[in-house]
């Protein structure tokens, strides 16, 4: 399972991804996660997106790692 961390970015709640991608949460919304498949009810879901392909992705919380708050 691929695994992405997270780190903060000037915006909140709008991470950078050590993918080179950037991630921002999506409430509210349960959809299938586009990496395992599996509904994000639970774990919370992210907005992946990369900003040289333009190209996005619904990424479930199962895959991130928050940096921890100060």
């Amino acid at each position: 399972m691929k695994t992405v961390r997270l780190t903060t970015t000037d915006l909140p709640e709008y991470w950078a991804g050590s993918d080179g991608a950037y991630y921002g949460p999506i409430r509210r919304v349960e959809a299938r996660c586009q990496w395992c498949g599996r509904w994000a009810h639970q774990v919370g879901l992210f907005y992946r997106h990369e900003p040289l392909t333009g190209r996005g992705a619904l990424v479930c919380g199962r895959h991130v790692r928050r940096p921890r708050p100060h």
